[in-house]
């Protein structure tokens, strides 16, 4: 044999076909297009199902957009509510972090499932001169060769991962509880929102009323003043009166305003526009004894269970590190769709391990004691927690029973200081009073009647206040108000 095909066999020595086991060659083909397509498919999200696992929670449809939003012309509290726990970003936010937790969850639990990887390996280089070495040698040296190996691996520490596992579940759970703690508070801010806006209008109704008649009055006196009836100072005196009831009025229309644009942004509309504000809510006139408010409280409110899930999974994160002590094991599989490189007939290989520390340098027992740490910290936050929401409760039924009583109170006061007004206008026609005493005793008239307005509505909130910090004001309290006729109780506390 010459030298110049000796070299040409040395080049070139693998086989057209090289040898591969009886399933790779039919299956080969398909299998590479089935990984491709899982591979594209995996990364295909449905996100309207996606935003639907917090939809469903809190009982919403997804927002439109809020050109689209149209208010309708009578606005009940109920269907503000609605529109808030449908539209407003700060809650939907508060869903995707909850839709997070699920997702981290998964993925924890993805920690006992195999890792398959697809690659491509294309090699080649430059021919180079094989001459002297023996015809054996010559397999050694490809040149080019192209493979598709298939890679399998699996590392599990199973009571450190299944404590993830669970801690993850706890911390999704946690997340749902702070999502529908995050719905009531939103709720009472809409009311509170919605029944100043009510006090608001009646003030402004009761100021022009009350500036339609000091005008009337000012102008009467300057009558009388022609007349030589009246003195210059009663008309300065009226003229004045007249003056602060006008700025009065200004300022609660300019709070009327603003209300109404913080209404709209709670509810995510662009506007009211020109939306008419209905009470449909009368307050129940008893409430449950303290003791019983209590034991509501603990039981409903979510915050609370928050608290309780976030203790729990602190607990689970201490197993999870302590399980980091205990030894890991590697399973490690590869294969070939498609293999040229030598040698030709090895088509897969194994490997099994099991990790088990001995030293971290101490960063095992940093992590134990980070994780008691945390625990001990949600514990004292839950404890916290009870103390502050029984506090609250106290607070919320000692407003509302404050605001019920101030309600009688001032309605009395109104029916006294406004006969005293007539009595002053009467005296002051006989002569008997001047006209200070007149535009006294009718600002007093006029400050308990918009004192008495205002208590009207006060002790309504004070009651959706007092159903917050109990845990009662949910989603189920929009339905019960939606079906409520106006003036009617919402329910039964």
């Amino acid at each position: 044999m010459s030298t110049k095909n000796r070299k040409t066999d040395w080049v070139n020595p693998m086989p057209a076909h090289p040898t591969r086991p009886p399933w790779a060659e039919p299956g080969r083909v398909a299998l590479g297009a089935a990984l491709t397509l899982v591979a594209l498919a995996g990364g295909c999200v449905n996100q309207r199902q996606e935003v639907a696992h917090y939809r469903r929670v809190l009982h919403s449809h997804p927002a439109t957009a809020p050109a689209a939003l149209r208010v309708p012309h009578r606005l009940t509290l109920a269907v503000a509510m609605r529109l808030a726990n449908d539209n407003n970003e700060q809650l939907a936010i508060s869903g995707e972090n909850y839709l997070q937790a699920l997702i981290a969850k998964n993925r924890a639990f993805a920690t006992f499932l195999p890792h398959v990887g697809l690659s491509v390996q294309d090699f080649q280089q430059k021919e180079f001169n094989t001459t002297g070495l023996p015809p054996d040698f010559s397999q050694f040296f490809q040149t080019h060769y192209f493979n598709l190996p298939l890679q399998t691996n699996l590392n599990i520490n199973a009571l450190h991962d299944a404590a993830l596992i669970q801690a993850a579940g706890t911390t999704a759970r946690q997340r749902r509880a702070l999502l529908l703690d995050l719905q009531s508070t939103l709720l009472l801010e809409v009311a509170q929102t919605y029944y100043q806006i009510l006090s608001d209008q009646r003030a402004v109704r009761v100021l022009r009323t009350t500036l339609r008649v000091q005008q009337a009055n000012l102008a009467s006196m300057r009558r009388k003043e022609k007349a030589g009836i009246a003195i210059r100072l009663d008309v300065l005196q009226s003229a004045a009166d007249t003056a602060a009831t006008r700025v009065q009025l200004t300022a609660i229309r300019n709070r009327l305003e603003n209300g109404r644009a913080t209404l709209a942004f709670q509810i995510g509309v662009p506007s009211l526009n020109g939306a008419r504000l209905r009470n449909q809510f009368n307050p129940p006139a008893k409430v449950p004894s303290l003791v019983r408010l209590d034991q509501m409280a603990m039981r409903r409110r979510q915050d609370l269970r928050a608290a309780a899930y976030a203790v729990v999974a602190a607990r689970q994160q201490v197993t999870a590190a302590i399980g980091e002590y205990f030894p890991s094991v590697s399973v490690n599989l590869d294969t070939f769709l498609s293999k040229q490189s030598f040698p030709s007939d090895s088509w897969w290989s194994g490997l099994f391990s099991v990790n088990l520390p001995l030293f971290e340098g101490g960063m095992i027992y940093a992590d134990v004691r980070t994780a008691y740490s945390q625990w001990r910290q949600a514990r004292l936050e839950q404890l916290r927690l009870q103390r502050q929401i029984r506090e609250q409760v106290r607070v919320a039924r000692d407003n509302w029973h404050t605001a019920v009583r101030m309600v009688r109170n001032l309605r009395t006061e109104w029916a006294a200081a406004q006969a005293a007004f007539e009595q002053a206008r009467h005296s002051y026609g006989v002569g008997l009073a001047t006209n200070l005493d007149v535009i006294t005793a009718e600002d007093r008239a006029l400050a308990s009647q918009l004192a008495y307005e205002q208590a009207r509505y006060t002790v309504r909130v004070d009651m959706l206040d007092l159903l917050r910090t109990t845990g009662r004001l949910n989603y189920s309290s929009i339905a019960r108000l939606a079906k409520a006729q106006p003036a009617t109780r919402l329910s039964r506390f």
